[in-house]
């Protein structure tokens, strides 16, 4: 007898869990098709970056490999750390109104990036893979 009620409890939870799983898919996918995912990314062009810099591509590829940043490049070349910034949140601002106007974001999503947008400039400007750790 204690057997028998045991299985039975057992399908019972198996059957409800599978349900319960069946029943997130369901959802899962509705939202995906109603939210969808944006990922924002922006091909940087080189060339005008070191034009804004103030130097030839070729010279901004050396000093690259010397393991500069763009803010060190930028500090060599007498340009303030707030307006390579602001150079690159103008260049995403841009960026993001085109992809506004194409309805590719909505506003959270737009609202999103934007609130992370300072500390991934701030991320982009620091970073060379070739910088010497000492």
């Amino acid at each position: 007898m204690l057997k028998s009620v045991f299985k039975g409890v057992l399908l019972f939870f198996t059957i409800a869990l599978s349900c319960s799983i069946v029943v997130n898919a369901e959802k899962q996918e509705q939202g995906e098709k109603d939210n969808g995912t944006v990922v924002y990314h922006i091909k940087y062009d080189y060339d005008a970056i070191s034009n804004f810099l103030g130097m030839s591509r070729d010279e901004y590829e050396q000093h690259w490999k010397e393991g500069l940043s763009i803010a060190d490049m930028g500090k060599t070349q007498g340009i303030s750390r707030r307006d390579i910034e602001g150079y690159f949140v103008s260049l995403h601002y841009r960026e993001l109104q085109k992809w506004r106007t194409k309805g590719v974001l909505l506003e959270k999503h737009y609202f999103d990036i934007v609130y992370r947008l300072a500390d991934e400039v701030e991320d982009f400007i620091d970073r060379n893979p070739n910088r010497k750790i000492n």
